[in-house]
């Protein structure tokens, strides 16, 4: 990680709450929980025009919110279902795409293959990138392993994408729900007669 100390500033007596509905609209249209193997999947073939303008509306009413002031147990969530809302509104500009690796867009000082180095969205002034949601905020600020298992990496063998937002009320339960689903499905840890396979 490169902690970013900029997003450290919070105010803990803060009531401020984002909203997140849109969001948890567009996961009920669209995230499909019912496959036999356990993996969740979006319909992105399914998703309307309006359902794009929805999710494009839901992530501008994040840029606007002051993420200073609100208390570090929303900041968490916060940056959460910003990452995976945004990772979900590039696979859908992009569709069809056999895997968001194949998305190229300018590189950021992360480098690699993918769209996650690129700058995508202004916060609090900053124009940040999926990286810096990922390394400089979120890991290093909140030195939390499970956070590995909130993001949505939008790839078969990543962990699941959550089927309602993280709030400030259920981040924790979510957090250990997601580790604990993902370690014991076969993504993330198979037994085997030769011993175990990660």
């Amino acid at each position: 990680s490169d902690f970013w100390d900029h997003w450290t500033a919070h105010q803990p007596e803060s009531t401020l709450a984002p909203d997140y509905q849109i969001w948890s609209d567009f996961l009920r249209r669209y995230l499909d929980t019912s496959n036999s193997d356990g993996i969740h999947r979006v319909d992105y073939a399914g998703v309307t025009a309006e359902d794009r303008e929805g999710l494009k509306q839901y992530l501008l009413r994040l840029q606007k919110i002051p993420v200073s002031r609100l208390s570090r147990i929303q900041q968490l969530p916060y940056w959460i279902n910003l990452y995976n809302a945004l990772t979900v509104r590039v696979v859908i500009h992009f569709y069809p795409v056999d895997s968001i690796q194949d998305i190229n867009l300018p590189r950021g000082p992360w480098g690699g293959g993918g769209p996650w180095g690129k700058d995508m969205i202004r916060i609090d002034g900053e124009m940040i990138s999926l990286n810096d949601i990922k390394h400089r905020i979120l890991r290093p600020i909140w030195r939390d392993p499970r956070l590995h298992y909130a993001f949505n990496c939008a790839s078969i063998g990543g962990p699941n994408l959550a089927v309602t937002p993280y709030t400030a009320a259920t981040v924790n339960a979510m957090l250990n729900r997601a580790a604990r689903d993902y370690v014991n499905s076969p993504r993330g840890v198979r037994h085997t007669s030769n011993g175990l396979i990660l």
